[in-house]
């Protein structure tokens, strides 16, 4: 049972008032006595003897320590030391991934006070890694050259006229990250989601210019030399006006099916030496999504908004992209080409080094 105020402050006031002196001069005090007193003073209470004498006695020494009969506050954990916050500091700086938990079992210090000290004394925070293209020694000076001839060569005017392509696959079933998919319950529900064995996908092909936007072509086998030029290349060029034919660029990255003599001949029948591609001057850096606008903006864009919605066949995932494409409006093609010139001078800034930290 729970003891109020008042009769805590009678069991010491009892206590020692039933106190006596022995013939030492010392006093002597009874807990049978404080007990027999306060059971007379109340009465109407339940309790059990033995019960009530260990309190008393709790009592009593709480009162002798504190010169109180109530509980203080807890003065929780005591302090961290210097020292423990230095080896948490070390531990960290040599591996700045170790999870909470793997430093707790190291350092011996409770998860919680790993936490704390981490980011209220050392002032760190869990930041979430990226994954971009692995970019190798030979590819910065590509993409230094590419974006010095970019700066000098794409304003406004020729960036209207000029187009960016680039291909990705969407999956009708959209893609689910097992990490972080997760259902609540109290107990296991044993929850499972059906994927069929080979996912159904289509191919989209799209180009880019700073006012519009052409595609999408969809495809739905690998894209090999002669289905490039045939389904894709072909389809593109009829919706060029004479303007874009005359003045514009045309870009493409370094898939096999696009580099090849023939493609690359057969473009030049319509652009001449305003081809960006692997292979040609001015050249398209390898391995640089980083720069592409389509992959650093508008496929994701269009994923996101895409999926949504559960989608059921390929048809709606069809119907869904072309909706896609349709809203991308002029303010939102003149944004992500200023992203573009952005991206263009923080390259230059970084040597062709990845840059995306400065964004």
């Amino acid at each position: 049972m729970g003891y109020t105020l008042e009769q805590n402050t009678f069991i010491v006031m009892s206590y020692y008032r039933n106190g006596t002196l022995n013939a030492d001069g010392e006093w002597v005090y009874s807990v049978q006595a404080c007990k027999d007193e306060y059971l007379a003073k109340f009465p109407e209470l339940n309790i059990e003897e033995q019960s009530l004498m260990t309190h008393i006695k709790r009592i009593v020494d709480r009162f002798n320590s504190t010169g109180n009969v109530s509980k203080g506050k807890s003065p929780g954990r005591p302090p961290v030391s210097e020292e423990v916050v230095e080896d948490l500091r070390e531990r960290m700086e040599q591996s700045p991934k170790k999870s909470l938990s793997k430093l707790s079992l190291q350092s011996g210090v409770p998860y919680t006070t790993c936490q704390k000290v981490l980011k209220r004394t050392l002032h760190m925070h869990p930041y979430k890694v990226s994954s971009i293209h692995e970019l190798k020694p030979a590819d910065y000076p590509r993409r230094v050259a590419y974006c010095e001839w970019f700066q000098n060569n794409m304003n406004n005017r020729i960036l209207d006229l000029s187009f960016f392509s680039d291909e990705a696959w969407f999956h009708l079933n959209g893609y689910v990250n097992s990490q972080n998919y997760r259902v609540w319950s109290a107990e296991n529900p044993f929850v499972f989601e059906e994927r069929p064995l080979h996912s159904v996908k289509v191919g989209v092909w799209l180009a880019v210019s700073r006012r519009r936007v052409i595609g999408p072509i969809f495809f739905h086998n690998t894209i090999n030399s002669a289905r490039y030029r045939e389904q894709i290349l072909e389809v593109f060029l009829n919706h060029l006006d004479d303007e874009e034919l005359e003045f514009g660029y045309f870009q493409q990255d370094g898939a096999p099916a696009h580099k090849t003599m023939e493609n690359l001949r057969y473009l030049q029948e319509f652009y001449g030496d305003r081809i960006i591609s692997q292979n040609l001057n001015p050249e398209w850096p390898a391995r640089s999504p980083d720069l592409t606008p389509l992959d650093y903006s508008i496929f994701g864009w269009m994923k996101d908004n895409i999926y949504k919605h559960r989608l059921h066949t390929l048809e709606e995932l069809m119907d869904a992209i072309i909706h896609c494409c349709q809203n991308i409006d002029v303010v939102m093609l003149e944004n992500i080409f200023e992203n573009k010139k952005r991206r263009v001078a923080l390259c230059l800034q970084q040597n062709g080094e990845h840059f995306q930290h400065l964004l």
